[in-house]
């Protein structure tokens, strides 16, 4: 009733039910993406924004290997028409970005 004209899809929404499902998940990876999905409204982008928090915040330790090892260290793009990134590269660069404070560099 505060925000009448709100969609349920929507940014304020989203963000408390990934709040949410994180204090629920709490350093477990799997329950705070289930968690959110239950949730539902926009449970897909949701789930993806608490998931990617959780393990930026717990790292591959609270992550149980059904999560990636499927993939076998590669995933699909069409970013750049590079059509497969390796997974562990992805990681190295974006640790690297975060160590730099988030500055590009040369």
């Amino acid at each position: 009733a505060r925000y009448p004209g709100m969609n349920n899809v929507h940014t304020i929404n989203n963000a408390c039910l990934t709040i949410f499902a994180l204090a629920l998940g709490k350093r477990d990876i799997g329950k705070t993406i289930a968690n959110a999905v239950a949730m539902a409204h926009d449970c897909d982008c949701t789930a993806a924004t608490a998931g990617s928090v959780a393990g930026a915040c717990y790292g591959m330790d609270c992550l149980d290997v059904h999560w990636y090892k499927p993939f076998g260290d590669t995933v699909g793009s069409y970013f750049n028409g590079k059509p497969e990134y390796s997974i562990t590269d992805l990681l190295g660069r974006f640790e690297k970005f975060a160590l730099q404070g988030g500055k590009i560099q040369g």
